[in-house]
């Protein structure tokens, strides 16, 4: 699966597993059959500058995606109409998204530090914006209970918020330098961070604790997911990626060359069978956990390829 040379910048999958949504950095989304890798609609331009977050509504009805031009957007998915016109959110990058568990709040986080809190209904603002970090929000993400958003940015720092009220309630500091990437454990207990100085770093989330020793990558981590069977997989910036077991922090495997030039986006299927990264260049892979040995990571298809004309947008030297 190919967005031409648009680097893949979102994915997510349905409910079912079965369709794979995708974004890229020229603005697009495409869905996917996830076995096949047929392309199931035209390319859908969301954005007229790069989308870097997109998430389903909990049914499945709706695509929303936060874009470079500071506009939320809500798209029907199986016509790829619009829900709704652009909704301005920020006056920067939209660089996260988060929804709460039954889809009646959205939440967005920017280059300009800030996060918000929007009706998905109407577009309405439900607080005023939450100034979170100094520099960019990169990454963001809401605690299993909906009742804390967590956040980290380019000032190294990972922070916890009530979402009611965005009182500040913890913070993490240990990286050096930007956190692109932040998940919370199914359980709520545990925070993982991936920063890019190299490190994955896991806290207890009540205490702000560390716990265990940094886990060493070696190479910037851009993106993260967890598995629900235990797993911490990270997409690093040299194209590989490299798993561990998160009670213990022992590495699963080796790392695994996936053929992007730096592996910008990660998801996992509900039964933990499979991995997908998209990259730089483009392309999407599917990668299956080996049943007779899980610390093998095993292509699942060879890859189709759709040739569009891209964009891609590029702030100073590199965007992130």
């Amino acid at each position: 699966m190919n967005h031409g040379i648009g680097a893949v910048s979102a994915l997510t999958l349905t409910r079912t597993g079965s369709e794979l949504v995708s974004a890229d950095a020229a603005g697009r989304v495409l869905r996917w059959r996830r076995e096949t890798g047929e392309a199931l609609c035209p390319l859908l331009v969301a954005h007229k500058r790069s989308v870097w977050s997109m998430l389903l509504t909990p049914d499945d009805h709706e695509i929303v995606t936060g874009g470079s031009d500071g506009t939320l957007r809500r798209w029907n998915r199986a016509t790829s109409a619009a829900v709704t016109g652009p909704s301005p959110a920020h006056d920067d990058w939209i660089l996260a998204l988060g929804r709460t568990t039954d889809g009646a709040e959205l939440l967005t986080a920017a280059y300009d530090g800030t996060v918000r809190r929007w009706n998905r209904t109407d577009g309405t603002s439900l607080a005023p914006p939450l100034p979170a970090h100094d520099g960019a929000v990169r990454a963001m993400t809401l605690t299993p209970d909906d009742e804390e958003i967590v956040t980290a940015g380019n000032d190294g720092a990972v922070r916890r918020w009530r979402r009611t009220d965005a009182a500040l309630l913890a913070g993490f500091d240990g990286h050096i330098g930007p956190v692109p990437a932040v998940a919370v454990s199914a359980d709520g207990g545990e925070i993982v961070s991936g920063g890019r100085d190299g490190t994955v770093r896991r806290w207890d989330r009540e205490s702000g604790s560390p716990l265990g020793e940094p886990l060493v990558a070696g190479v910037p981590v851009r993106v993260l997911a967890l598995t629900t069977d235990g797993e911490i997989v990270a997409g690093c910036d040299d194209g590989t990626v490299r798993r561990w077991q998160r009670t213990t922090g022992k590495p699963v495997g080796t790392p695994v060359a996936t053929g992007h030039l730096s592996v910008w986006a990660i998801t996992v299927t509900a039964d933990d069978r499979e991995i997908i990264t998209g990259g730089w260049d483009g392309f999407i892979h599917r990668w299956t956990r080996d049943p007779a040995d899980p610390t093998v990571l095993r292509q699942a298809t060879q890859q189709t390829r759709v040739d569009t004309a891209p964009r891609l947008e590029i702030r100073g030297p590199t965007p992130f």
